[in-house]
């Protein structure tokens, strides 16, 4: 059973990649990290780009952003809220993971949060944001990824 559950998935992969080429998003492609199934997640998740008014709105929309509750004179900032797209939100963070695996610059990035004292959570959560802001670009300007733009 293992096996055939293996090759369906390989079946749909292989489907997938296929597919991307013939839609904005293969020019996800092109970063580090980013194969046929993360940029399909994530184009999956967006659905049509126009529909969004920038990376803010569509990373707002994620539910990745804090969340602040204030009442009663008393404040709370940096919480996660549960509002928001979940299939969204895993695709930022399958990207996030995509450019902390392949990408220097997103690794230095990342480093450089760990030695400010950022948690794990906190550092997912940055990297999602950073690779939604280049995959929003990209594919609204239907370029190329350059290292040298993003580090």
């Amino acid at each position: 059973m293992l096996a055939d559950l293996d090759a369906q998935i390989a079946a749909v992969e292989a489907r997938i990649a296929k597919l991307l080429p013939d839609t904005p998003f293969a020019v996800l492609l092109t970063v580090p990290g980013w194969g046929a199934i993360r940029a399909a997640n994530y184009g999956a998740a967006v659905g049509d780009l126009d529909r969004w008014l920038g990376a803010r709105q569509l990373y707002r929309a994620s539910g990745l952003s804090p969340a602040q509750y204030e009442s009663a004179g008393k404040r709370r900032d940096g919480g996660i809220s549960r509002e928001g797209s979940v299939q969204l939100r895993r695709a930022l963070i399958d990207l996030g993971i995509g450019l902390w695996h392949a990408d220097p610059a997103a690794r230095r990035y990342g480093r450089q949060l760990r030695a400010r004292g950022k948690k794990g959570g906190v550092i997912g959560c940055a990297m999602a944001n950073r690779a939604n802001k280049i995959a929003y670009a990209l594919v609204r300007d239907q370029s190329s990824y350059d290292s040298d733009r993003w580090a």
